[in-house]
């Protein structure tokens, strides 16, 4: 999952690995309008931790590549 970071916008995390959708969207993460947010601005507005959305994120990419 090289090069996402807190600042990476959800947009284009979704346009690398459109398999996050189901992930982000169960975090609350809005996946749609909000797409452009950066991930740190949109895991706060969905009252999540932005570094554990980051580790949640990895861990899913990591399994999918596996």
């Amino acid at each position: 999952m090289e090069g996402i970071t807190l600042k990476t916008t959800v947009n284009e995390i979704l346009r690398r690995f459109p398999e996050a959708v189901g992930l982000l969207s169960k975090l609350g993460l809005d996946t749609c309008c909000g797409g452009a947010e950066p991930l740190e601005e949109a895991a706060k507005a969905a009252g999540q931790e932005p570094r554990a959305v980051l580790r949640a994120l990895e861990a899913f990419l990591g399994e999918e590549e596996a």
